[in-house]
């Protein structure tokens, strides 16, 4: 084959090549744009479709995690599939031609047989024989790569599949940029939702510790409480803290930051009990109780006092803080009193002088303790807040625990009196024998009995008589705080009679009612009652008047000795001269210095000395 053959040859199949592989990429390009509109509406009409049905439902966490990674395992899928594969796929012209023909359906291979032709004559050497004529297959590359030219094979293909799928996806990307600039809030929220269902299945996967902090507690009102979560290899960003007020019922959420897998919020001055709890993803914690209480204090207080029975008087009620309680002994006392808060039973006590401590029996805050006055004590109550918790319970005690002085009331001893001006005094034996006398007892809560004591003895041992007492007891029902009376007709009925020269000592004596630390007795001043003749047998007493003008008055008693064989005492009395004044007798014997009678009775008063009968 000549060289101008061969280049007409050449000509021809680089013609048929050329419309062929046009052919091809044309073809090539429009299945590239197929699949990817396929694969926008696969991968981004599905995250699409996600999008709007977690607005719509909000998907759960599980759910919208799975959904979201089989959406990305299908976009990646057909990624390959639709998009990279075609782009990777060569372009044969033999195959081209072969499409077309299937395409026309009348070229009865026209265009493969002449790529055929072409290239076995284009591969033929000289030595070579063609079984062909060369001129014919160089007439039909050029007839062939000019029906190709003039007959434009690209119309063959059906491009409307293609152009719908590519118009679908074209809005599929315009809701797509439609929802990134105009609902920028809502991607947010699918983003964080994803995130936070990728955090719980994280979670429930390998699980993470939450803790939180207080806890159930107890605090003044007025003081800040601080709300911790601590949640270690977090792996969110945010907790949400839930607070719920016990008196108004309102509900606060918040949403916390978590730093280094810690979150807190400070309550100041917290004025309501509440309840809290953090939420992290799904996982809530236990509801905890913040009680907000107010130290306790006194809002009345009682003292009833009852005193001993034997007083008489009513109970007796004291209203308000007493700093000193004053009382009998064996007076029992019932404090009672209204704090203004709950109170704790175990933490609230009474605290004696000596340290020793009484429990207070309670009802919610109300409370009460007894105690009997019996010796000078000093007590302090303590009252401590029924939301007190060990080891602060000392907190919740009161500001100013109340303090009381308890001091006894002595019951005084009763005073009585005997109704006479004269506490000394001489009668004659019928006189004396009629004596009677007025008396008045008074003691401060009351009397119980009045008792007149008498003794009779005489004046000398020589008369030789024996001492005589007796007693009479009035009993007061009931007993009075002033008790008076009289005692008569004492002697009247005495056997033997009185005698001159008996001397009579009476004494009355009262005794109150006192039962708790015994009676207390009273004594009057003893009143005594010499016993006399009408003549001169009150004379050995000097007392009664007459002292040294009597002559007497300066004798000296001297003891007989009864032992016969002892010489008695001798004695030899010298007296002065006296000197005698007449004086005239008045007639009020009350006034007269010198009783009548008083040879005959200085006589008897010798023959008395003498032991004469």
């Amino acid at each position: 084959m000549n060289a101008l053959l061969s280049a007409s040859v050449q000509k021809g199949r680089e013609a048929l090549d050329r419309a062929l592989l046009g052919f091809g990429q044309y073809r090539k390009r429009w299945e590239m744009l197929h699949g990817a509109s396929k694969w926008i509406l696969a991968g981004p009409g599905l995250l699409l479709l996600w999008f709007a049905l977690d607005v719509l439902l909000l998907i759960p966490a599980w759910p919208l995690f799975i959904s979201f990674v089989l959406i990305l395992l299908a976009s990646a899928a057909t990624l390959y599939t639709w998009v990279l594969r075609p782009a990777l796929r060569p372009v044969y012209a033999d195959k081209e031609a072969l499409i077309i023909e299937a395409l026309h359906g009348r070229l009865d291979n026209q265009l493969i047989g002449s790529l055929q032709l072409g290239a076995e004559l284009g591969n033929a050497d000289a030595n070579t024989r063609f079984g062909h004529s060369p001129q014919f297959v160089v007439s039909l590359l050029n007839r062939t790569a000019a029906f190709l030219e003039t007959f434009q094979p690209h119309t063959l293909i059906d491009l409307r599949t293609a152009r719908r799928t590519l118009a679908a996806a074209g809005l599929v990307i315009a809701l797509t940029l439609g929802c990134v600039v105009f609902a920028s809030t809502a991607v947010n929220q699918r983003i964080a939702r994803l995130q936070d269902a990728y955090a719980l299945i994280l979670d429930a996967l390998f699980p993470v510790d939450m803790r939180v902090l207080p806890g159930d507690i107890a605090v003044i009102r007025g003081k800040t409480v601080t709300l911790v979560a601590e949640i270690p290899n977090a792996r969110r960003k945010e907790v949400k803290l839930t607070q719920a007020h016990l008196t108004s019922g309102e509900i606060q959420t918040r949403t916390l930051t978590l730093l280094n897998g810690r979150a807190e919020f400070s309550v100041e001055n917290a004025q309501d009990s509440f309840t809290y709890s953090f939420e992290y993803g799904n996982r809530r914690s236990a509801i905890h109780t913040i009680q907000v209480g107010d130290l306790p204090d006194i809002k009345t207080i009682n003292y009833e006092l009852a005193f001993p029975a034997y007083p008489g008087q009513p109970a007796r009620t004291l209203t308000g803080r007493v700093p000193k309680l004053r009382g009998l002994s064996g007076t029992n006392v019932l404090l009672s009193f209204a704090a203004t808060t709950e109170l704790h039973t175990d933490l609230s006590f009474v605290e004696w002088q000596d340290g020793s401590k009484q429990a207070i029996q309670f009802s919610g805050r109300y409370g009460h303790f007894s105690f009997t006055i019996s010796r000078p004590e000093r007590a302090t109550i303590y009252l401590t807040s029924a939301l007190a918790r060990p080891p602060h319970e000392k907190e919740w005690r009161m500001a100013a625990p109340i303090t009381f002085e308890v001091d006894v009331q002595r019951d005084e001893s009763p005073s009585v009196n005997i109704q006479l001006k004269q506490k000394k005094m001489t009668m004659f034996a019928e006189q004396a024998a009629l004596f009677a006398f007025d008396w008045l007892a008074e003691d401060d809560f009351g009397v119980a009995e009045v008792t007149v004591e008498y003794r009779i003895d005489c004046i000398d041992e020589l008369l030789g008589r024996k001492p005589r007492q007796d007693s009479q007891t009035r009993a007061m029902e009931p007993p009075r705080e002033r008790a008076k009376g009289r005692f008569a007709d004492l002697f009247k009925t005495l056997n033997p009679p009185l005698e001159p020269g008996d001397r009579i000592t009476i004494t009355v004596t009262a005794k109150d009612n006192n039962t708790e630390t015994g009676p207390g007795g009273g004594r009057s001043t003893p009143v005594e009652i010499v016993v006399v003749r009408p003549d001169l047998g009150a004379f050995v007493e000097q007392k009664f008047g007459f002292g040294s003008l009597s002559p007497m008055g300066e004798m000296v008693k001297i003891k007989r000795s009864t032992d016969l064989l002892v010489d008695p005492t001798k004695t030899v009395r010298t007296e002065k001269a006296l000197k005698i004044e007449k004086k005239d007798v008045k007639t009020n014997s009350r006034q007269e210095s010198w009783p009548s009678g008083s040879e005959d009775a200085t006589g008897d008063y010798f023959r008395l000395l003498s032991g004469e009968k």
